[in-house]
């Protein structure tokens, strides 16, 4: 968000004696940064008012006009920097690569061959796929082919927006790596980009993971964190929910026919076996067919509560975590569980705070007494290694006066009082889960508390919450916002891909 709230920018019209018609598209322009907006489209009246005003005012510190947009300046800088330093990187001549990509990945498919000797050539490549289009296999093979390129050993940052999905990439870089014959790579650990922002300076490869969360702000910091020589790798899938934060930077990029030659699409998938079903799904929420769709929940066998029965809910969700209970009751230290419950919403019937709830009523019976809570951080702490959105473990009982929280991302655990804002994690957002994968998700798409409620389902809101799953889902959720998810794309105004196609 501008560190200039819409009040202030509308007081300050105010007092300039500016027009009041351009009162409604400041508000307007504010609420959409807050939806993740980064621009607002203006009448062609509105846009000449604008034009004159800025012309003729000091509020050209504040806002610009771009194709017919209305942009905060913060906002309209950032784009036109990172397409500035896209196209740098784009426009530097392809390098000679002589290799045969199947020497790195024996079993490549085509999509995978092309991806290899094309990105290995260019200082930029974008890499994207569904899940189980081996990504990060053959990202790690594109970075293998690069080495020919270094007369010594290069300097690789592998990075990702979450510590989750960081400690996914280094666990699936290091698998691949160590698959490939006659590679010497030295060992490479992932962290989250904000870690590495000071250090990028001295990378000669910087792989990103996960790049459909990154947000304006973080790309514009990291893309002027980068050395000038550096070769930079983009990897997700531009299906998945955009970036918390306003921009949505892999969509744009992706369908911009400027970049068009740096983008290397994944397009068989390779982890089926076992997992038809949930790869069904998948396909048929990007089809858009919510009819198709549907029928696909029932012929599959997928458990789906359309009624919004509290009882059913609450059996799926403590069926799933049964398994993690029962050792967390014979006091075996706590490890991730390999279920998790996502939510769109956080009030009401099937919200976070209902389910975290029920979870805990479990707990309380089965006394546990806090043992083995998972706990989910809700701001940055990096003076003692947590960040928004890391998730912890209790492993010790909460009488215990002050007891240890265990991340994956740190190697010591943390007493619960130095964390800051933290809240239950037995439910987290479908937002949060971004980069993380789990063997089941319990996936609740419930109806809005009210209907003045802002919020909206949407198919890439639904696709990422089934891809987090690696075996099966389970849905509780009514027919209506079924349809409504399916049927609905979300888009982000911006005017990156503007900047991006200017000569």
């Amino acid at each position: 968000m501008h560190p200039m709230t819409s009040a202030d920018v509308l007081k300050l019209l105010e007092s300039e004696g500016l027009p009041e018609t351009l009162t409604g598209s400041v508000t307007q322009l504010f609420e959409a940064i807050q939806q993740g907006h980064t621009a607002q489209q203006l009448s062609n009246e509105d846009t000449e008012l604008w034009m004159q005003t800025l012309a003729t005012s000091d509020l050209s510190t504040l806002f610009a006009i771009n194709h017919g947009a209305l942009q905060v300046r913060r906002h309209f800088a950032q784009e036109s920097r990172v397409a500035d330093a896209l196209k740098k990187l784009s426009g530097h001549p392809a390098l000679n690569i002589h290799l045969d990509p199947k020497h790195l990945m024996p079993h490549a498919d085509q999509s995978q061959q092309k991806a290899i000797v094309g990105a290995a050539s260019q200082r930029l490549s974008i890499v994207t796929g569904g899940p189980g289009t081996g990504k990060t296999t053959t990202a790690a093979a594109i970075v293998a082919a690069k080495r020919t390129l270094f007369q010594r050993q290069p300097r690789v940052s592998l990075i990702a927006p979450t510590g989750k999905a960081a400690a996914r990439l280094t666990e699936s870089f290091q698998t691949a790596m160590t698959e490939m014959p006659m590679v010497e790579l030295e060992p490479v650990v992932a962290t989250t980009i904000h870690r590495q922002l000071k250090e990028l300076n001295s990378a000669d490869i910087v792989l990103v993971d996960e790049a459909s969360m990154v947000s304006l702000d973080l790309f514009d910091q990291l893309l002027k964190s980068l050395g000038k020589d550096a070769h930079l790798i983009l990897m997700g899938d531009p299906n998945q929910l955009a970036s918390v934060e306003a921009g949505s930077i892999l969509k744009v990029i992706t369908e911009s026919s400027a970049l068009a030659g740096h983008w290397f699409q994944l397009t068989e998938r390779h982890r089926i076996q076992g997992q038809e079903a949930l790869a069904q799904l998948q396909d048929l929420c990007l089809l858009g067919d919510s009819g198709r769709f549907i029928e696909g929940l029932q012929d599959l066998g997928i458990f789906w509560e359309s009624q919004q029965q509290v009882d059913r809910l609450e059996q799926a969700l403590l069926e799933g975590y049964r398994e993690y209970f029962n050792e967390i009751q014979r006091a075996v230290a706590p490890a991730s569980p390999d279920f998790q419950c996502l939510t769109a919403i956080s009030e009401g019937t099937g919200g976070r705070r209902m389910i975290n709830h029920l979870a805990q009523v479990e707990t309380q019976r089965l006394g546990l007494n806090g043992f083995g809570e998972r706990l989910l951080v809700t701001e940055n702490q990096p003076g003692i290694g947590v960040f928004n959105g890391d998730i912890g473990v209790v492993i010790d009982a909460y009488d215990s006066g002050n007891p240890r929280v265990q991340f994956d991302t740190i190697d010591q655990p943390l007493r619960k009082n130095q964390l800051g804002s933290v809240e239950s994690a037995w439910a987290i957002s479908i937002h949060r889960s971004q980069g993380s994968e789990y063997q089941s998700v319990l996936i609740c798409l419930p109806e809005p508390v009210t209907m003045r409620s802002r919020f909206r389902p949407s198919r890439e809101l639904l696709y990422t919450a089934l891809t987090r799953a690696k075996e099966s889902v389970q849905l509780f959720a009514t027919e209506k916002m079924v349809i409504q998810a399916i049927s609905r794309t979300s888009h982000r105004e911006t005017c990156l891909d503007h900047f991006l196609n200017a000569s």
